[in-house]
């Protein structure tokens, strides 16, 4: 009977822990854990536990484009907070913080092109709102730089685009009701595009998510941050001129977390049922229909999604009862590799 050196020309290595850059097919001892482990293609896609955040983060912006180059900022360690946080595929640094302490805060672009724009309980509201804030930030990899202010005080925004060239809707304010109408910002300044979402709920449709570009977006489920509010699985696409209703999301929610685009998207996490139903329930979107795929370990609102795919992505923080969370979750696509424990019985 042919062995494991037989095969592959290795005997199985004893490792204190897991190898730092295993290849698929190879197998191990891990010493620490007293398991046997290896290295397979996912079929389906799964999600695997991350780095820890350096605090429990709720209500933050977030941006970048893989896992390996991931920001998240603002929101809520204990309160308002300008803290900010980069993400280089393995552990995470403090960068330099934004200039307006707040949370609910919207944010695209990159790691190092990112904008920042809204927020409540924080940053003073400029038009006559008690919480919600105009406020425009730059980041360029180091320290955020004060942009112009918006026309509007912008709340809890949903924010989709780049650091020049971002669309934002369906937002919300205290005390004063949300809005289903889209606003543009071209690297300088700010301007109401002139058209509303179709979906809104009581008149509202905030703490949804927004993926893609200025011209191609995605904007899916969403509802009030009230305790008795209804909640919509409803998703719309933007195409530079107008909101379209597409296919609904399977699980009717708020406060969730995404990535990826028009054509392939993923969402994961929010809040099902006022005040406290948190789910970890995942889906993937191809273009016109969504697909239930397996959920996280800790179901979560509030959660940081980036601005990556379907292949690659991962959630970062978030709240359950009573406050926030530290743990961070990674999706792998289906073909990603993974490690995996090898059941011995």
């Amino acid at each position: 009977m042919a062995t494991l050196k037989d095969i592959k020309g290795t005997n199985v290595q004893s490792i204190a822990g897991d190898p730092s850059n295993p290849i698929e097919g190879q197998i191990w001892y891990n010493s620490s854990a007293r398991v046997l482990k290896g290295q397979t293609a996912t079929t389906a896609g799964a999600w695997a536990s991350g780095t820890n955040l350096p605090t429990a983060m709720k209500l933050q912006g977030h941006a970048g484009t893989t896992t390996s180059a991931l920001i998240d900022f603002g929101g809520v360690p204990y309160a308002s907070t300008g803290l900010t946080f980069e993400y280089n595929g393995s552990s995470w640094t403090a960068g330099g913080n934004l200039n307006f302490s707040r949370q609910y805060i919207g944010g695209c672009g990159t790691q190092t092109s990112t904008l920042a724009y809204g927020g409540e309980k924080g940053a003073t509201g400029c038009y006559g709102t008690t919480f919600a804030t105009c406020k425009t930030e730059e980041y360029d990899g180091t320290s955020w730089a004060n942009g112009n202010d918006s026309i509007i005080d912008g709340g809890a925004v949903n924010l989709g685009g780049t650091q020049t060239d971002a669309i934002e809707a369906g937002d919300s304010r205290a005390p004063s009701p949300s809005y289903l109408n889209t606003y543009a910002y071209n690297g300088t300044s700010w301007t109401a595009v002139g058209v509303a979402m179709n979906t809104g709920i009581s008149g509202l449709r905030s703490e949804c998510g927004i993926l893609g570009t200025s011209t191609s977006s995605l904007i899916f489920a969403g509802g009030s941050s009230g305790t008795s509010a209804p909640y919509t699985n409803a998703g719309e696409s933007w195409n530079g001129s107008a909101w379209t209703t597409v296919g609904s999301l399977n699980t009717s929610r708020t406060a969730l977390g995404g990535a990826g685009n028009t054509t392939t998207g993923i969402v994961f996490g929010g809040k099902t049922t006022p005040p406290t139903a948190y789910t970890g329930a995942t889906e993937q979107y191809n273009g016109s229909s969504w697909t239930s795929v397996a959920s996280m370990s800790t179901g979560r609102e509030n959660a940081s999604g980036n601005r990556g795919t379907t292949a690659s992505t991962l959630c970062s923080g978030g709240s359950t009862a009573p406050g926030g969370v530290v743990t961070v979750e990674e999706w792998a696509g289906a073909g990603a590799s993974q490690t995996v424990t090898i059941d011995t019985d």
